[in-house]
């Protein structure tokens, strides 16, 4: 009797387009760590933070939708009538919400570095809720659609373990419909127009949030969301349900507190001509961010400027949904290159040579005090740095 030889299982990678795609461009070596090990970071900030946000976030959307007859914002953005008196949130309802993410990241292992990290975490989501909240949440027309898909992975000189690989993502979807629906003191709706106009017919689109500032044009990271909305726009036409995606909107949340971070940001952009939204000239706005200085008060920032450095609208086309899915697939040929580079070569490092520029990653990182070219240490990085694959 002739055994039939058992055929090697057939792999279909599964990428995150936050947790994997995004975490590999920020750091190789961090990335193999924390995702392709059995070393769980012991602080994942980064992770602590997204998640709690787009918990709190659907949590309070959630109960706003179904008691939007007992619990509102006063909506200058709507049309619709919650009668005489809008009744506003609870005292302690959003902290209810935040309680309840918190203790569920808790239990998986993630929490915030520290008591400071964990109270701006709660400020700003609060912010976010109450301030945010009354342009976007009546637009929602999904919250928290989970979209995924499937890619060939490039091939060139390396055999790689995989042929295609699965990336998947969480958005929010907004419509025609509900765009609609909302007059023109809605900033989000201002916003889409200002950028996409002339939308007519049916269409949607797509947000994601970001627990970040907002970039400079010269930072990576405004490339990367670019390309992310363009790979989730992608990711959402597949589904059935779908209509035409028009354009995706990134939300940086912490441009609705804005501390030193932002501000040395916004600061850096406007002298360097790398920033896409000023404050007008001659503006309150505009005195106070041109005498800021470390330590200086925020809270006087007006509230339709601070917002508008928070929604970052960007139009979605054929052209630059294939231009960003092409970066995306190379991403993942570099990844898988370096895991056959690891089998051939046992080492974990000469691998996954680290690539982190950014300091606040390099901070967090369970793993700096070991790395061989920590971000606060450039002149590391000219000491035997591999050629990248």
């Amino acid at each position: 009797m002739e055994l039939e030889i058992k055929q090697p299982e057939h792999i279909v990678p599964s990428y995150s387009m936050t947790g994997d795609l995004l975490s590999y461009l920020r750091c190789r070596l961090q990335y193999r760590y924390h995702n392709g090990s059995a070393l769980p970071p012991s602080r994942p900030v980064q992770q602590w933070f997204g998640e709690f946000l787009h918990g709190t976030l659907e949590l309070s959307f959630r109960f706003w939708q179904e008691n939007q007859s007992l619990y509102s914002f006063p909506w200058p953005c709507t049309q619709r009538t919650w009668g005489s008196d809008p009744p506003e949130w609870d005292t302690n309802d959003i902290g209810k919400f935040a309680d309840t993410v918190e203790s569920s990241l808790r239990k998986q292992g993630k929490e915030a570095r520290s008591a400071d990290a964990r109270n701006s975490g709660y400020r700003r989501v609060a912010t976010a809720i109450n301030q945010l909240g009354p342009h976007l949440f009546p637009l929602i027309a999904s919250a928290e659609k989970k979209v995924i898909g499937t890619r060939p992975v490039p091939t060139l000189d390396v055999e790689l373990r995989c042929s295609n690989y699965e990336v998947h993502g969480v958005i929010d979807v907004l419509t025609n419909i509900t765009l609609g629906h909302v007059t023109d003191a809605n900033l989000i709706r201002l916003c889409v127009q200002s950028v996409c106009s002339g939308l007519a017919g049916e269409y949607e689109v797509i947000v994601d949030y970001k627990g970040s500032k907002r970039p400079r044009y010269s930072e990576p990271y405004w490339q990367q969301g670019n390309w992310q909305l363009q790979t989730y726009a992608w990711l959402r036409s597949r589904q059935p349900d779908a209509l035409p995606v028009a354009a995706g909107i990134l939300i940086y949340i912490n441009e609705l507190t804005p501390g030193t971070k932002e501000m040395q940001g916004l600061k850096s952009g406007i002298a360097n001509g790398t920033t896409d939204i000023l404050p007008e000239p001659g503006s309150l706005d505009e005195q106070l961010v041109r005498m800021w200085r470390p330590g200086n008060n925020t809270d006087q920032l007006s509230l339709d400027f601070r917002l508008r450095r928070a929604i970052r609208v960007v139009p979605i086309t054929p052209e630059s949904i294939q231009t960003a899915l092409t970066e995306f697939d190379d991403i993942v040929r570099r990844a898988e290159t370096d895991i056959v580079q690891e089998s051939y070569s046992g080492n974990i490092v000469e691998a996954w040579y680290p690539t982190c520029e950014d300091k606040d990653t390099c901070v967090a990182c369970d793993f700096r005090h070991f790395c061989p070219k920590p971000a606060d240490s450039p002149e590391n990085y000219e000491l035997n740095t591999p050629t990248a694959p």
